[in-house]
């Protein structure tokens, strides 16, 4: 009889020795061994449970994980905090056996509240495998334990060796996935640099285009045989192409401000039919004198007095890149700008026209940095590639948005808003600020007078001066030259002549603009300054205004613009 129990010991111990390693899926693995296991005894329950810091890339670093249990509607949940009972049973044996308490089966989570015995064994120190019996008080003995112990070791190499597979696997992914995603990035940096330099080629070409012509015509003025109505030609060239070249100018430091989150809002109420109406003037003289493309303006009723709160500059800009941008691919048809009432109170801004159109593939990546329609030498049409990113940056600077619809060879409609939050966007004007704007604009210069005025202009560079001394002697003003900073503070301090008011620049020797702007206002503070400088990142406007300064206009100057801003300070 103890023969045969022998063999029949032998028998199972090989029967379970194949069974495990027979998968490197965890999972099915455990399943094998187990249900090899349970055949053993009368066992109704077996399972094995993994601490989750052994378990690959598991979101949870503690506790234990039931990875395989059969039946599994024995338990409750597959998740456990680590028994207390078990590490400290297995800090003195690799296993154990003792009857079902209600206390145990809290702790693994187990449906069986108590009664019959569970066995368990320890898988290094990876976790536990437990084995349940309802009609057993004890279901091995110490000896019949020992005898698995062997094989109970070697399952618990095996869970290493699918846990170190997974890893292997995850890792090769890991690795697949990295290469493609570098793979991803290079043909990005390719794509971006190609970009780049297309861009810096065309913005070289952009640059070049009305510098040559405004050299060019400048040079030809300087012939005394030409006659005034080429002349008068040859200036409208050097005029239009100043214009082109400064707002592209502009547009290059405004998008790298924005990139350095340097470009600021400011916010002021003001009426919207003038800014679109004067946009449609300028544009409609340039195109009445260059081509026969038709622009039309088109404004909701009764809206003359409409105001809106927000940045009127950078509302302007928006509108003037994108009237530019419909002009450039329009060659004949119709152009229409202008607005309509959204819900009652909110503008939708819009610019219609019968161009080319965008293709059905590039309409994805039209408001992208650098991107254009065409980007080779024998393109069609100019620009930059930035027109429109800058449309798009500052209407969302301003918690706006804009879109567009658009078919090739039909024509693109754009449209965009912007929004002030916590009030409405469009109210009737109820003060008379603007009704003074507009009477600046009726006047001309030449109608100005002051005679009895000193106007102390501080500016370091003769032919900048030169030419705000050209525009104010046009008003009759007596106008003083300092140098420096510190030429234009004792000018003021001795007050002889009195100055009536000060254009300031910021970047001059001995003393800076900002210095003088503090030490006059000091002595002073009634004089009124206005700065007026070719510098404009780094939040220097607001710094002006600390220092003390009245007004902050930017070079290249506009007469019409330093005329207004005197008339309203003298």
């Amino acid at each position: 009889m103890l023969t045969n129990d022998i063999i029949k010991d032998i028998s199972f111990l090989y029967e379970l020795s194949l069974s495990i390693g027979q998968s490197l899926d965890m999972k099915e693995n455990c399943k094998q061994f187990s249900h090899a296991l349970m055949s053993f005894k009368n066992i109704e329950f077996g399972g094995v449970w993994i601490k989750n810091k052994h378990i690959p890339f598991s979101n949870n670093e503690f506790g234990l994980k039931a990875i395989y249990s059969h039946p599994i509607v024995k338990l409750k949940t597959d998740s456990i905090c680590i028994p207390n009972f078990i590490d400290n049973c297995f800090e003195s044996q690799n296993s154990f056996s003792c009857v079902l308490t209600q206390e145990i089966s809290n702790e693994i989570g187990f449906k069986v509240k108590e009664g019959g015995a569970i066995t368990f064994f320890q898988l290094k120190d990876i976790g536990f495998l437990a084995l349940y019996s309802s009609s057993e008080k004890r279901i091995w003995s110490d000896i019949d334990q020992t005898k698995l112990k062997n094989v109970v070791d070697k399952f618990s190499v095996s869970i290493q060796a699918c846990i170190s597979h997974e890893i292997s696997i995850q890792d090769l992914l890991t690795i697949t996935e990295t290469k493609k995603e570098l793979e991803k990035a290079k043909k990005e940096a390719e794509e971006s640099e190609q970009l780049k330099s297309a861009f810096l080629s065309n913005i070289s070409h952009e640059i070049r285009t009305p510098i040559n012509a405004i050299v060019g015509f400048s040079n030809l003025l300087s012939d005394t045989e030409i006659n005034i109505e080429q002349r008068t030609n040859f200036i409208s060239h050097i005029s239009n192409n100043s214009k082109k070249l400064l707002k592209l100018i502009n547009n290059l430091i405004d998008v790298s401000k924005m990139e350095t989150n340097q470009l600021a809002i400011q916010k002021e109420k003001f009426v919207l039919n003038p800014i679109i109406t004067d946009l449609f003037k300028i544009h409609k003289t340039y195109l009445l004198s260059h081509c026969k493309l038709k622009l039309k303006l088109v404004l909701p009723d009764n809206s003359d007095q409409f105001s809106i709160y927000s940045d009127k500059n950078k509302i302007i800009q928006v509108f003037d890149n994108l009237i530019d941008n419909a002009i450039k691919f329009t060659p004949k048809g119709l152009i229409e700008i202008g607005y309509f009432i959204e819900n009652e109170k909110h503008p939708v801004f819009y610019i219609k026209d019968t161009g080319v159109g965008i293709s059905s593939e590039k309409q994805d990546v039209i408001f992208d940095l650098f991107r254009q329609g065409e980007s080779s030498s024998t393109r069609k049409f100019e620009g930059s590639g930035i027109g429109l990113t800058l449309c798009k940056k500052m209407v969302q600077l301003l918690d706006g948005e804009i879109w567009f619809d658009s078919e090739a060879e039909i024509g693109s409609n754009f449209y965009f808003k912007v929004h002030d939050s916590g009030q409405s966007n469009l109210k009737l004007l109820r003060d008379s600020s603007d009704k003074y704007e507009n009477r600046i604009e009726k006047s001309g210069i030449k109608s100005i007078n002051y005679s009895n005025c000193n106007i102390l202009i501080a500016e370091d560079v003769k032919s900048n001066f030169n030419y705000l001394n050209a525009i104010i002697e046009l008003t009759d003003a007596n106008v003083i030259w300092a140098r420096n900073g510190k030429d234009a503070i004792e000018i003021c301090q001795t007050n002889n002549p009195q100055i009536d008011l000060v254009l300031m620049d910021l970047r001059m020797p001995e003393i800076g603009g900002l210095d003088a702007i503090k030490q006059i206002k000091s002595f002073n503070s009634g004089i009124p300054v206005i700065v007026q400088t070719a510098f404009t990142f780094n939040n220097e406007k607001e710094e002006c205004f600390n220092a003390g300064a009245d007004e902050f206009i930017t070079k290249p100057i506009d007469p019409q613009k330093l005329i207004e801003v005197l008339q309203r300070f003298l």
